[in-house]
């Protein structure tokens, strides 16, 4: 890889730490080929490293070097620190996992280690794509810079999930099987989906167009504003009652173009030769067939929400206008991700709310419009942050 590429993706890599809810320092690490790697200095705010901040290290002579030997299989290192991720790496030995994106990529625990060598290091992360160690932060590897961020964001976002989480009844773990097996179908199934690089472009009316491109620039601004990391969460329109345009399957939101949007039926589910739909894909169908007034779905997995579904808590929204629009804050009963049954736990919550709580996975939403059922993710997020102190500070309790 050359230099001005590497510096291109570790920029990328940076845009992905936004520093909107919680301010996490560290560096970040890229390798370049056997004899070099980009390494930004110090410990910084990661979502402020610039251009300058990076400098080329040497394999033999770079400190991280040896982390690169050790794990031939990793490309891109991404140390973290903040107060919940201390405070997770203090409290355990292995943190548990309540939040299915981190069973994904971590199983059924993460691992904790009392110092970051190359060879605990590596040890840890053989089987996981984050690991935490004592009073320290977390480490994030992966074979690229995007899978690393989002590996990264993940985990923060679960160490929030676990010190807020006490606010309200306290994060319950998941089953240890069920992480395993998230993880194994994560590796096997997921990440190879749509891994074409184009799909045929066939032309569309100007209607169509204009909802796939909403569809695109939505998705984007659910990035920007941290409702979703990397390539989780899904988002759908309705076009009639009898077909959904939805996003495809483990694909980088900046990076779905408006054929790479799934159209499918659903009733039948059937979607051609197209790329592979969301695998949520049967339960924004099921909302469309069975919720009146149901033309648009965004799935989530934010921050303060995601407190919320380690927990399998709701919550009451006491502002009067908000409530008559949304309702309250419900919570789905958890259920094997892509069933049935978990399409029907969605169905019959939903019916008496427009957002609600997937239990250990998220949060979900819909409205009358693509347009309307953003702003309720938006608010609803909003209103959780405010719920669970996120923007608290000292001079709060003074007043």
């Amino acid at each position: 890889m050359k230099y001005d590429e590497g510096i291109d993706l570790m920029l990328k890599g940076v845009k992905g730490f936004h520093g909107k809810f919680k301010k996490v320092f560290g560096q970040m690490a890229l390798r370049l080929d056997d004899d070099a790697y980009l390494v930004s200095n110090g410990s910084l705010m990661l979502a402020g490293i610039m251009e300058d901040d990076v400098l080329v290290s040497d394999m033999k002579t770079g400190y991280l070097g040896p982390y690169f030997s050790a794990m031939p299989w990793v490309n891109a290192i991404i140390y973290g620190c903040s107060p919940d991720t201390v405070a997770v790496s203090e409290k355990y030995e292995e943190m548990p996992v309540a939040l299915d994106d981190l069973a994904q990529i971590a199983g059924a625990y993460v691992p904790v280690i009392d110092e970051a060598t190359p060879e605990k290091m590596a040890a840890a992360l053989e089987n996981s794509s984050v690991c935490l160690v004592k009073s320290s932060g977390f480490y994030a590897a992966a074979s690229n810079m995007r899978k690393a961020v989002a590996a990264a964001q993940i985990v923060q976002k679960a160490c929030e999930a676990l010190v807020h989480g006490e606010m309200i009844g306290g994060a319950r773990p998941m089953n240890a099987e069920v992480s395993a097996k998230l993880k194994a179908e994560f590796e096997d199934e997921y990440v190879e989906t749509n891994q074409a690089e184009t799909v045929e472009y066939i032309g569309y009316d100007e209607e169509t167009f204009a909802m796939r491109n909403s569809l695109i620039e939505t998705g984007k601004n659910l990035v920007r504003e941290d409702l979703v990391y990397g390539a989780w969460g899904n988002l759908s329109v309705r076009v009639n009652e009898d077909r959904m345009l939805i996003t495809p399957s483990s694909m980088d939101y900046f990076e779905i173009k408006i054929e790479d949007i799934v159209d499918v039926d659903i009733h039948t589910m059937d979607f051609g030769e197209q790329r592979v739909p969301s695998s949520d894909a049967l339960i924004h169908a099921e909302m469309y067939k069975k919720i009146p007034g149901c033309n648009a779905i965004i799935h989530t997995h934010s921050n303060a929400m995601s407190v919320f579904a380690a927990c399998e808590a709701g919550f009451v929204i006491n502002d009067p206008n908000m409530k008559n629009l949304i309702g309250d804050i419900r919570v789905i009963p958890f259920a094997e991700n892509a069933s049935e049954e978990l399409a029907d736990n969605v169905v019959a919550t939903m019916e008496e709310t427009h957002a609600a709580v997937l239990s250990h996975h998220g949060a979900i939403f819909y409205g009358p419009s693509l347009e309307v059922a953003y702003k309720i993710a938006e608010a609803v997020e909003l209103t959780a942050r405010k719920l669970l102190k996120y923007d608290w500070r000292p001079e709060d309790e003074e007043e």
